[in-house]
């Protein structure tokens, strides 16, 4: 597992940006996983800019999504496919034909098996980037998730709640199940990156870098990837 020390949220960004370039540039119809939530908008934002000034070209990729909430409507605006069209895939043009997305109304029994197939189908992941929930979460798979574990319908814990309901302004109106891809889907991605910035990440981190590896905290995941990197501002790392 490689560690990169970003200076701050900005170079976190850029440093992952310029890792979704360079897997562009060596395969355009690569299979991406990105996260949402607050830590990847600066690394959307450099993307975007990228494609407009003809550094990325975004005509062929594909997207599998991370997770999503289950039991909402298509078109309810908690839906993280919609934050995900929003931020990213809508300015780089990326139409519904390249987007794999759970279907938060979908069967929840069928609809992981669903995702899986399409990703097989695809040719497997190419590149995943995820965030770090505050209790090691990657995806919605919450602490105790298998490490073999597949895309499936999961309940939320009452902490990813609270974290999610920063973003819905009340904790009453967060769903309380998701799907997500399964830790064992994550691992065969062919690389695997986690981005973290900021103080609140540091004691989280520091258990994923440091401490036991297993499954009480998922991040700890990474170091069994053979191609993980870790990209974590100096905050997050403790050593602003």
């Amino acid at each position: 597992m490689i560690v990169e020390t970003a200076v701050d949220d900005a170079d976190m960004s850029r440093r992952a940006a310029a890792m979704v370039v360079a897997q562009l540039r060596a395969k355009p119809d690569s299979l991406l996983v990105l996260p949402t939530g607050a830590t990847p908008l600066g690394l959307f934002r450099a993307l975007v800019a990228a494609a407009e000034a003809g550094d990325l070209d975004a005509s062929c990729v594909r997207f599998v999504t991370l997770d999503d909430y289950r039991g909402i409507a298509a078109d309810d605006p908690r839906r993280l496919l919609l934050w995900l069209r929003r931020a990213l895939l809508d300015p780089l043009g990326v139409g519904e034909d390249r987007i794999v997305a759970f279907d938060p109304e979908g069967d929840p029994e069928a609809e992981p098996a669903r995702i899986e197939a399409a990703i097989a189908e695809g040719g497997g992941i190419d590149l995943a980037i995820v965030g770090l929930g505050p209790n090691g979460h990657l995806g919605f798979n919450e602490p105790c998730s298998r490490f073999d574990s597949r895309a499936r319908r999961i309940a939320l814990t009452p902490e990813s709640i609270r974290s999610n309901a920063a973003y819905w302004g009340s904790e009453d109106v967060v769903p309380r199940e998701g799907f997500t891809l399964g830790l064992g889907t994550l691992m065969e991605a062919r690389r695997l990156v986690l981005i973290a910035s900021g103080a609140r990440k540091r004691g989280i981190l520091a258990a994923a870098l440091d401490g036991p590896t297993g499954e009480a905290v998922p991040a700890t995941l990474l170091r069994l990837h053979p191609e993980a990197t870790v990209i974590a501002d100096r905050a997050a790392l403790g050593r602003d």
